[in-house]
């Protein structure tokens, strides 16, 4: 949403610079208006997806598999302070240690630590190869009559779990001399991820249309020009619609989304290697819920396991993960709209205002990209 508002407002403010000459002759955009608009909408672009990727992707999997660390106990080490010793029971003091991804700072401490600014980083190729291969298999898949575009992306998350299961051991585990295709797990590890990866998909698919068909139902996709010309009460209703909507889909990303993703993150987990270490303390057993296949088990965590054993406390720090985020995300929307609105005023001039329309029916001025 964010991207596409600033490169309409670059679109807009080529398109009046473009008018703006009064003689026959149109005015050119000029290559340095051009460059800065392009710029500025790229570094927009760049900016947004590393802040998307590694704290909207690359943390939240780290917070999803983080086991709490046990405590440390000790005991006070003598002292020839006899006030420091007065009225205190010669108990053992327990400190429980703070989990390292309770804040970014330390987690981004952590991912430096592990192969510097690169790190922040880490799997972003195996990432990058993984999303086209899931768009152009669901293109694919929803070529065939009666499958829509949703089932085809179950389909191909489905079809490439090997890969994004890869992709979380690669996030997870210490950095590897092995290439990214060179750490793709078992052929066998398929089935036992194939389940939680469709459901997973599944929910994603559903919290992304259900408030877009029940938006659509509601009556919110009407031309922009219609909408200037509905009454106030008329406005207020839509965006009552709109905020209705957008509460649905929160909704629906707390009570699907976000459990369905711990818990395909949490199976996925469960399957690295036992030659491979995690960067974050990571209980392989799940509290015991887990048999290794050497002694007999299935080596890999039940569904209902891994999010059981993902404690309340854990979920609120994803949450606030979550958060953080979305207002990383909106400060960086407004500052970027804010830098495209003065470039577009320095190219423009004194014609700047006409990229604002009057609307002489209700004395209004409204926006038009």
């Amino acid at each position: 949403m964010s991207a596409s508002l600033v490169g309409h407002l670059a679109r807009r403010g080529m398109e009046v610079v473009a008018k703006s000459n009064p003689e026959k002759h149109p005015y050119k955009l000029p290559v340095w208006g051009a460059i800065m608009l392009g710029g500025t909408v790229l570094a927009f672009l760049l900016v947004l997806s590393m802040v998307e990727y590694t704290f909207g992707r690359l943390i939240p999997a780290l917070v999803m598999i983080e086991s709490p660390q046990d405590s440390i106990v000790f005991e006070p080490l003598p002292t020839d302070d006899v006030d420091a010793t007065m009225n205190k029971d010669p108990e053992l003091e327990v400190v429980k240690p703070r989990p390292i991804t309770s804040s970014f700072r330390t987690t981004i401490q952590l991912l430096q630590s592990k192969g510097g600014f690169r790190a922040r980083f880490r799997g972003i190729a195996i990432f990058i190869v993984t999303q086209i291969l899931l768009s152009w298999t669901a293109n694919l898949v929803s070529i065939i009559p009666g499958i829509p575009k949703p089932l085809g992306m179950i389909v191909a998350s489905v079809a490439l779990a090997q890969l994004l299961t890869a992709w979380t051991h690669i996030v997870i585990s210490d950095p590897s001399p092995k290439t990214w295709f060179r750490r793709l797990p078992a052929k066998s590890t398929w089935r036992k991820v194939a389940i939680p990866t469709a459901i997973a998909a599944l929910a994603e698919q559903v919290a992304i249309y259900v408030p877009v068909y029940v938006g659509l139902a509601s009556g919110l996709n009407i031309d922009p020009e219609q909408a200037a010309n509905l009454s106030s009460h008329e406005q207020k209703i839509i965006a009552l619609k709109g905020v209705g909507i957008s509460v649905l889909a929160i909704v629906l990303a707390f009570l699907l989304v976000i459990p369905s993703a711990v818990t395909l993150t949490r199976v996925q987990a469960s399957l690295l290697s036992d030659a491979e270490e995690t960067i974050v303390p990571f209980d392989r057993s799940f509290n015991g819920k887990v048999t290794p296949e050497i002694v007999g088990g299935s080596g890999v965590v039940g569904m209902l396991d891994a999010w059981k054993t993902f404690d309340w406390s854990a979920r609120i720090r994803l949450i606030k993960a979550y958060a953080k985020v979305f207002c990383m995300q909106l400060a960086l929307s407004a500052l970027f709209t804010a830098v495209i609105f003065f470039q577009i005023f320095i190219i423009v001039g004194k014609d700047f205002k006409k990229i604002i329309e009057h609307d002489g029916k209700n004395g209004q001025a409204n926006f038009t990209f």
